[in-house]
């Protein structure tokens, strides 16, 4: 293994093939940075012009463009509170709230340092133990995924706590909507009212522009000749050691939960990102600082997202098995060069794979500094008067809504969403809990089919599955603890 490792680092450095990291990284950055545009999006269109490209440089390509659109949903998220993707949602809220006590320099600073850290952990994580957590990844069934979303959907709980009721009337009626479009076992049409553009269900990435985008759109637009609600300049990118130092413990845990969900089939960044968000709101000393400018959400969110990249290789390059959508790019731009994902890969292609694992770790650490140049050219944004920048988020988020699938039903979508996000904020209803509800609604809805065909009424016999166990406990407990927590500050409330 280590003399693959120094043939791979031999590789990387190589001028060309450390060129094409740098620049699938600048290109990535703004693919994610763009609403509407996604990582996904970004490595489908650059996958033809890697067909020139010796098979590392179009790996490194492809790589710096996955991890570098992932990290770029953060800078609109912060700035403007639009999230450029929606692993970014969670830092959403967070970081506007920070940008509107002035600290926009120190949000983005944290969130790239956090995207830093957790692209390395995943990139350590991809490079040494792969093999390991590949057995892990093959563990992981129907059952398992099911249990996954029922957990995720707990996090619903603590995004809305303060109203519950709220918080769990959005959440219910999400899940109604993410079932539209065709059934997923008898193929039959639902809730389309007989039109077609919803036989394939509504785009879940249309609808999150639409509710994130749009009523910050159009409360700008109210408060537009109110100066006290627009900040002139971005603050300085700066930091203190405390501020690492006391989230130590943050990093590590968003790594560890980004890197499990990216081996996760069907998950992603955005589920890890919600994930996270959530445990760190649970462990922290200071709860009712989330939504108000909280530095251990933003840290939570961007280090989990970002730890998914490395995490969603490992059952690809192992097993075949993509973890996320642009992971199964990966398996048809790895193919097209000859590379053949599985066990012998490593042993037949080591050249090129150990080329592509260490410079998956070169891309994280280079991250940092492509991050930074470009937090500093995004300060300008909060230079522009709100009356030109509103017109310009919903020009890009008209485009990026049409340019998924090239429809124009998408716009449509993509504005009502806007208008019942906007009703939605002005009566105090959260929107985060719509995003949750939307990615996970259709992966519970497939895997509980896929349960009850395989295992009929015995449901009990999931729990001689470990991993299925141990997901059921944490599920219990997730949604226990909003409840148990609200019990004991009533209790010293009464003292």
């Amino acid at each position: 293994m280590f003399e693959s490792i120094l043939l791979g680092i031999s590789n990387v450095f190589e001028p060309f093939n450390l060129l094409m990291c740098i620049v699938g990284l600048f290109i990535g950055v703004l693919f994610g940075a763009l609403p509407g545009f996604s990582a996904t999006m970004g490595v489908a269109v650059f996958i033809p012009f890697s067909y020139v490209m010796e098979p590392e440089a179009a790996m490194l390509l492809l790589a710096g463009i996955y991890c570098g659109g992932v990290y770029g949903g953060t800078i609109p998220a912060i700035l403007i509170g639009i999230p450029g993707t929606p692993a970014s949602a969670p830092t959403a809220l967070e970081g506007q709230a920070m940008t509107k006590k002035g600290e926009s320099g120190k949000s983005l600073l944290l969130a790239t340092i956090g995207s830093t850290i957790g692209g390395v952990i995943s990139s350590l994580a991809l490079l040494f133990g792969a093999p390991a957590l590949a057995i892990i990844a093959m563990k992981v069934g129907s059952p398992e995924q099911a249990m996954v979303a029922i957990f995720g959907l707990s996090v619903v709980c603590m995004l809305s706590y303060d109203n519950m009721l709220k918080g769990l009337l959005v959440g219910f009626i999400s899940l109604v909507v993410a079932t539209i479009g065709q059934d997923p076992v008898m193929g039959y049409p639902r809730f389309t009212f007989g039109m077609y553009q919803l036989i394939g269900g509504i785009d879940v990435v249309s609808v999150l522009i639409g509710i994130f985008s749009i009523p910050q759109v159009l409360i700008m637009l109210e408060n537009l000749n109110k100066d006290d609600n627009k900040v002139n300049k971005l603050s300085k990118l700066k930091i203190t050691a405390k501020d690492i130092t006391s989230n130590i413990v943050n990093f590590i845990r968003s790594s560890i939960i980004g890197v499990a969900i990216g081996i996760i089939p069907a998950a992603g960044p955005d589920i890890a990102s919600f994930f996270s968000y959530n445990e760190a709101k649970k462990a922290s000393k200071s709860p009712e600082k989330f939504g108000n400018g909280s530095e251990e959400g933003i840290i939570a969110s961007e280090t989990a997202n970002n730890a998914v990249t490395g995490g969603s290789l490992i059952p690809l390059l192992t097993l075949a098995i993509p973890g996320s959508a642009p992971a199964a790019l990966f398996l048809g731009a790895m193919i097209i060069h000859g590379l053949r994902p599985g066990p012998l890969l490593f042993t037949q292609n080591a050249k090129e794979i150990y080329t592509l694992l260490v410079g998956f770790l070169v891309i994280n650490i280079c991250m940092f500094f492509v991050g930074y140049i470009y937090c500093k050219m995004a300060g300008k944004i909060l230079l522009i008067p709100n009356a030109i920048l509103c017109t310009i988020i919903v020009v890009l988020a008209t485009v990026g809504s049409f340019s998924i699938n090239q429809n124009i039903f998408d716009v449509i979508v993509m504005y009502i969403s806007g208008i019942i996000g906007y009703i939605m904020v002005k009566n105090d209803f959260p929107t985060s809990p719509v995003a949750l509800a939307l990615l996970l609604g259709p992966i519970l809805e497939e895997n509980l089919v896929q349960v009850k065909t395989l295992f009929g009424d015995n449901l009990l016999i999931l729990f001689t599955r470990p991993l299925f166990t141990i997901f059921f406990c944490f599920t219990i407990f997730s949604y226990a603890f909003p409840f148990i927590k609200n019990m004991k500050r009533k209790k010293i409330v009464e003292r």
